[in-house]
């Protein structure tokens, strides 16, 4: 998420010392999102930049949700493939073709993933 930051520090918005300031102010980097949510969730830190993802039903209504503008935001992305030599291609084809159908979709928006037809 460090690339947000430094897109906005880049930004006349935000100006060349927003990066900076924002990294002065960390209390702790943590080894993973579920550490940096549950520090947030627990008070132990005020904010942290996660996934939307990763605020789970278990605690959206224990944390706000602070969504960060298009512009400086980093979409991280999921591609699917098949392997050429699978062992087991007709399963992977039908998984794919779960994964991009409607209801493959409906799943994935449920969990806060961005639908591959946004």
């Amino acid at each position: 998420m460090l690339q947000v930051l430094d897109k906005m520090g880049k930004s006349s918005e935000y100006g060349s010392s927003y990066e900076s300031t924002v990294k002065s102010n960390f209390v702790s980097q943590e080894e993973n999102v579920k550490a940096v949510v549950q520090k947030v969730q627990i008070g132990e830190a005020d904010a942290g930049f996660v996934y939307l993802t990763d605020i789970t039903s278990a605690v959206s209504d224990k944390v706000k949700i602070i969504e960060i503008p298009d512009t400086f935001n980093v979409i991280a992305e999921y591609p699917i493939a098949l392997t050429k030599d699978s062992k087991h291609a007709q399963d992977a084809q039908a998984f794919v073709d779960y994964v991009l159908s409607t209801k493959g979709q409906a799943t994935l928006t449920k969990y806060r993933f961005i639908s591959v037809n946004s």
